[in-house]
């Protein structure tokens, strides 16, 4: 693992690309990153996450970037992002005043209804392609009475940017709901599918060309260090999602 003390395996480390307006539908206007390991696009993802099936990853989080991470809030603005990492690695430090919202994936709506409640972590899942138009409307209660509310930007012609009336419902830390996101893109049944490993998002389309260029670029930085500069440099109040594509894995 790299880190601020150790500037020889700078070579070895994680890669951090930040972007400071996105030109993405969903997440034009606002801050992006995204993670790899070296020359591993999943080098920074949990090595067990339902979505991945490169047989590579993570099975510690990095608690530099982590650090970083949590406090890499813009003045006034807002922050969030989503891990596949057990929540029991970040949640308390999390819940302190000011911090990065982490969202955890959960790799189901049941996982996600058993637990969002019952620990308050925010929590997002995947859903089948057809669930919304079965159910015919925008949310449903989990069998623990945890509402699941579908992502509005799936909808609406709206981004992040605009969600919640500029208070993303993502980067709510102490929301009563969990955020359900449909499965889509070439392997959406894959990821839709409990049994069946792979299907990850960010794997697939312009996501996955940018995710490979951050995979094969070179830093002098830690992520930690890079992070913390590049949000240092943003507008007061703006709007960051931190790792599109990635994790907060040790590579």
């Amino acid at each position: 693992m790299c880190s601020i003390w150790d500037k020889s395996l700078i070579g070895e480390c994680s890669m951090l690309r930040t972007v400071e307006l996105s030109r993405a539908k969903k997440t034009a206007g606002i801050a992006v990153t995204y993670r790899a390991g070296k020359g591993n696009n999943f080098g920074t993802c949990p090595s067990n996450c339902e979505l991945n099936d490169s047989g590579q990853g993570a099975d510690t989080i990095d608690p530099d970037y982590l650090d970083a991470l949590l406090n890499a809030k813009p003045k006034k603005g807002l922050s969030f992002t989503y891990s596949h990492f057990h929540y029991h690695g970040w949640l308390d430090k999390m819940r302190e005043v000011g911090k990065t919202v982490i969202n955890w994936s959960a790799p189901n709506p049941v996982f996600a209804g058993a637990f969002s409640a019952m620990h308050k972590v925010p929590t997002v899942t995947v859903l089948t392609e057809n669930h919304w138009e079965k159910l015919g409307k925008k949310s449903f209660e989990t069998c623990e009475g945890t509402k699941i509310v579908r992502c509005p930007a799936e909808y609406r012609n709206i981004g992040c940017n605009s969600c919640g009336n500029g208070e993303p419902l993502c980067a709510r830390m102490d929301r009563d709901f969990i955020v359900g996101f449909t499965a889509h893109g070439p392997n959406k049944r894959k990821a839709a599918d409990e049994q069946t490993q792979g299907g990850c998002y960010a794997n697939q389309g312009n996501c996955r060309i940018w995710w490979n260029d951050t995979a094969a670029g070179d830093q002098e930085e830690t992520d930690g260090e890079k992070l913390t500069r590049f949000v240092s440099g943003l507008s007061p109040r703006a709007i960051i999602r931190h790792h599109v594509a990635g994790d907060i894995g040790t590579d």
